[in-house]
């Protein structure tokens, strides 16, 4: 009310409050009323006050912890790209190895299909630890507004082997959602890459319903079958590190974004991520 005269920590210099000018003077034309001790104004500017300040201490409170979690996560992530550096490196050299040994006893056939077996955990290994890597970041920082168009083109640059079209209509609105979110339409193009068959080409739309706005992604693939529709969401499932649509799904979830795959056999994939009224809004918008 004194427009930021009173200066402090949260209001909790209450004081200080209590004895500026400001709150003087509307004290003092609160007591000239001739109002009943119940229903003194000045009960209600004192209750108004105290609850300033407490509301103010818990804000102050909250910024400190979330401050200490963004510091121990910002450790944390150093500790595990750290990590991650030194196991590549050490497999790398297990991999050396591996080679060696299949040059120097490539006469003996039972030695060559165990060291062939060797070399291929040490690939699984290799592409786990990579995986786990990129998404350590996954609900580090905070959900921004982003515009998805903008975000496939950008992993079409990444992705030369299969064409993405995309609905124009999808350059009219941007979603909140986990920064990370490139990486979700990343690995659904590696999904049909490596699940899909002859992928020839991706489709991309939106379309407004009641529950929010429906982002649509299809490719031409063989499609996933009605028993592993949500078995592909789990973690470990599948082919490879069993981790992609599993994080897929963790990414969408932070902003209460779902997906699932609705299409039919034969006839190629079809994921709907589903994004609620409040998290979707038109460009330069600002509001839903």
């Amino acid at each position: 009310m004194c427009e930021g005269r009173v200066q402090g920590t949260y209001a909790a210099k209450i004081g200080n409050c209590r004895s500026c000018e400001f709150y003087l003077s509307v004290q003092r034309d609160i007591q000239t009323r001739d109002l009943p001790p119940s229903e003194h104004p000045s009960k209600v500017l004192d209750l108004v006050l105290d609850r300033t300040a407490a509301l103010e201490l818990e804000i102050e409170r909250r910024m400190q912890v979330e401050a200490t979690l963004r510091q121990v996560n910002s450790k944390l992530n150093l500790l595990s790209s750290i990590t991650c550096h030194d196991m590549l490196n050490k497999i790398h050299t297990l991999g050396l190895l591996t080679d060696l040994l299949s040059q120097t006893y490539y006469q003996d056939p039972v030695l060559l299909g165990y060291l062939q077996t060797l070399d291929q955990q040490i690939q699984d290994l290799t592409e786990m630890i990579v995986f786990t890597h990129d998404y350590q970041d996954i609900g580090v920082q905070a959900p921004i507004w982003q515009q998805i168009h903008q975000v496939i083109a950008g992993v079409q640059e990444l992705v030369h082997s299969v064409p993405i079209e995309v609905d124009p209509g999808l350059g009219l609105y941007e979603i909140y959602a986990d920064p990370l979110i490139s990486r979700v339409f990343y690995n659904l193009v590696d999904n049909a890459i490596r699940h899909g068959g002859q992928v020839h080409q991706i489709q991309v739309c939106g379309v407004e319903l009641a529950e929010g706005l429906v982002v649509v992604w299809e490719d031409d693939g063989v499609g996933v079958l009605q028993t592993e529709k949500e078995k592909i969401f789990k973690k470990g499932h599948g082919k490879n590190t069993g981790l992609g649509l599993f994080l897929v799904r963790e990414i969408l979830s932070i902003t209460r974004i779902e997906i699932q795959e609705t299409g039919t056999f034969g006839a190629g994939a079809r994921f709907e991520i589903t994004v609620p009224k409040d998290s979707y809004r038109l460009v330069n918008s600002g509001s839903n």
